[in-house]
């Protein structure tokens, strides 16, 4: 098989954002008098946001707030690409395949990043909170893109973190990639990867 169309998963997979999410996390729920476990919250958030807000029982309001903090660029830690995620995009461009981005993060957030580190021009379309499909592991936004840009999915990839961002590609009749250190996850994706420059391999 030979893939020619990428549907990447934002954060934890092209960029190491999830220490600055769980800091902005951490921070709003301080300000409400709350001190979430670091290590806890940070793995909740990692499955879904929706996982980590139920456990906590966060309102309304301190989703606002945490949001807030969130889209403060500079707060600590700094939310950075992946060790060669820019020369794996900038490869498979320049080998002729598509880049399409899928994440439920919004649209000012994820341009901002991909603006700042030189990688929007990668990239073919975007799919983000925004637009309001429903969440992954529903297929609808991965059937959007492909739909949308033609693309004959049996040379079309997702490729994510979770086992959501898998799913969401399968479901749509994709293949799915999943990006993990772990050994031996239990997993319905065709690819495993522990390293982005590893999908050159595919």
């Amino acid at each position: 098989m030979i893939m020619k169309n990428y549907i990447w998963d934002f954060d934890g997979m092209l960029f190491d954002s999830y220490p600055h999410i769980t800091s902005a996390f951490i921070k709003a729920m301080r300000e409400y008098g709350t001190e979430p476990d670091y290590d806890e919250a940070k793995a909740l958030l990692e499955i879904t946001f929706a996982d980590c807000f139920e456990h906590y029982g966060v309102t309304e309001e301190q989703k606002e707030l945490f949001r807030k903090h969130e889209h403060n660029y500079d707060l600590r830690p700094i939310a950075v690409p992946f060790e060669n995620t820019y020369t794996t995009l900038e490869k498979l461009f320049n080998d002729g395949k598509k880049h399409f981005l899928y994440t439920h993060r919004g649209f000012e957030t994820s341009q901002h990043y991909l603006e700042i580190y030189g990688m929007k021009k990668f990239f073919t379309a975007f799919v983000d909170s925004s637009m309001n499909f429903p969440s992954k592991p529903a297929p609808d936004a991965v059937n959007y893109i492909c739909d949308t840009y033609g693309l004959d999915r049996s040379e079309t990839v997702m490729i994510g973190d979770r086992e959501i961002d898998v799913l969401s590609g399968k479901n749509a009749g994709c293949f799915g990639c999943l990006y993990t250190k772990k050994e031996n996850s239990e997993t319905a994706a065709d690819f495993v990867v522990s390293d982005i420059s590893e999908i050159l391999e595919i």
